[in-house]
């Protein structure tokens, strides 16, 4: 790859969200106009970027260019995930049939430790991540697994949010089929690295009972932190829906401002 193509590939991966021409191009990356040309076609050729109309093109999206879209960018922690086993159990362990001794052999085989109030919990790190605690909490009297997911020193975004469900329930999948996952709370934050509170350490607003906001400066990672702490009850897909939204731009013909105004090619 040239450094004409590296050059315009990687000012468009950090600007995704925008579609450049190739006038543009060549005044901000001081770049000959028919290189320019030449390059934006190779890069198109091999599928790397999208053709917008009238000779504007832009980065094709993906988790790391979708990161740029928003600075800086919302993301979850104290994440609380609920979801019914299809598999009707029995309510006490004491007296249970021999059909359904199976699964609590299973929880003891898999890690899951008897707590009080006849329920099973254990606790595992994010594919050994030593900050995303994932605590999965199973009530056999009403056939439900709670998944908490505590990463609040290293938040997820929507991505990461989505593969980490994936990986909890293949931890979880001898005890599924499950339905009706729902997310019964969660937390959504913003850290700027460049700002830090001064003359207080917190400003705190409680909406109502379960939701309420704050400002406080992350010592622990050196940011001011905006954020919210949400209970809820709604299903995971919605949520789902509603991050992969604000991640992506609206329309796949978006043209900045700054580009209408040029010349086009």
């Amino acid at each position: 790859m040239s450094k004409a193509n590296d050059k315009i590939l990687k000012f468009l991966k950090n600007n995704p969200q925008y579609s450049y021409n190739a006038p543009t191009l060549q005044e901000k990356l001081h770049i000959k106009i028919n290189t320019v040309r030449s390059e934006l076609r190779r890069l198109h050729e091999k599928g790397l970027i999208s053709r917008q109309s009238h000779g504007f093109y832009r980065y094709k999206l993906d988790a790391e260019a979708l990161y740029y879209l928003e600075h800086p960018p919302t993301l979850l922690h104290g994440i609380m995930v609920s979801m019914k086993c299809v598999r009707k159990l029995q309510n006490g362990i004491h007296g249970i049939s021999a059909s359904n001794c199976k699964i609590f052999d299973d929880l003891d085989r898999f890690g899951f430790e008897l707590r009080g109030n006849n329920k099973f919990v254990k606790k595992i790190y994010y594919r050994d991540d030593v900050d995303r605690l994932i605590t999965m909490t199973f009530h056999p009297g009403v056939s439900r697994l709670d998944i908490y997911v505590n990463c609040s020193n290293h938040p997820v975004n929507y991505f990461e949010f989505r593969d980490m469900l994936n990986f909890c329930e293949g931890k979880v999948d001898f005890i599924g089929p499950f339905m009706n996952q729902r997310i019964v709370q969660f937390g959504e934050a913003k850290d700027f690295k460049s700002v830090s509170m001064s003359g207080c350490s917190e400003l705190s607003l409680r909406v109502f009972m379960n939701h309420w906001f704050r400002v406080y400066n992350k010592e622990r990672l050196g940011v001011t932190r905006i954020e919210q702490h949400i209970k809820c009850d709604i299903p995971v897909s919605n949520l789902l829906d509603m991050f992969e939204r604000m991640f992506l731009p609206v329309g796949n013909g978006f043209v900045s401002r700054e580009d209408e105004r040029r010349d086009v090619v």
